[in-house]
């Protein structure tokens, strides 16, 4: 099966090299700063919680991450 890979944003090759970097740091720099002052609602750490046992449970269910973008990018 062949690999896909997302489509870059509109614009980011247009960017200069030395910039594509800052495309991503910029907004993530307040994450790194103070990750203890991220609000995570209940409801999202509770599906992590249920998907992390489950991998746990049965790892050999997961499936690699491009397998997963090949099937979207077919629909």
């Amino acid at each position: 099966m062949e690999r896909t890979t997302p489509p870059d944003p509109p614009s980011f090759n247009e960017r200069p090299s030395a910039d594509e970097g800052g495309c991503l740091a910029g907004p993530l720099d307040p994450i790194a700063e103070r990750p203890d002052e991220i609000s995570v609602l209940e409801s999202h750490l509770a599906l992590a919680e249920e998907r992390l046992a489950a991998y746990r449970r049965d790892p050999s269910r997961a499936r690699p991450a491009h397998d997963v973008l090949d099937e979207l990018a077919n629909r």
